[in-house]
């Protein structure tokens, strides 16, 4: 069995006020880059059927008119921790999903898209410009005898 080694986060939770964009959104519509982060991940990067009014976005929308918005971004912080395997414990993701969810929300959608952008490249063969072939052998005369 193979241990494999927790990374740090490439983004610290600090560095919220940029991209001036993500911080605005964290701050005055959560629910829109909550979700927005959540599609990221969940669909591997494709953001080609991402809708800004989508389940997760009416759900941390719910939430947040019962006073407990924290929940999704606290659930979704171990699920990305998880998935990218970083450092962390759900002790450290309760804590920054209460403290201060919009710097939390902007960590998690940098982060996301970080490591969905990494594995893009990771997959890109540099020079690579079709399928392996094999070019067709001439046929030997058949001799009869």
């Amino acid at each position: 069995m193979t241990t494999i080694q927790k990374q740090d986060w490439h983004h610290s939770g600090s560095g919220c006020c940029s991209p001036v964009g993500t911080c605005c959104l964290s701050w005055w519509c959560p629910c829109i880059l909550y979700g927005k982060t959540r599609h990221r991940s969940k669909n591997d990067g494709n953001m080609g059927s991402y809708s800004c009014c989508n389940s997760s976005c009416m759900a941390f929308c719910g939430l947040a008119c019962l006073g407990l918005s924290f929940i999704l971004p606290m659930m979704n912080r171990g699920d990305v921790r998880a998935k990218y395997h970083l450092k962390g414990n759900g002790c450290g993701d309760c804590m920054c999903a209460c403290c201060c969810t919009p710097c939390d929300l902007t960590q998690q959608d940098k982060e996301v898209t970080y490591r969905e952008e990494s594995k893009g490249l990771l997959q890109q063969q540099p020079g690579k410009e079709g399928g392996m072939y094999y070019a067709q052998q001439p046929q030997q005369p058949h001799f009869h005898h």
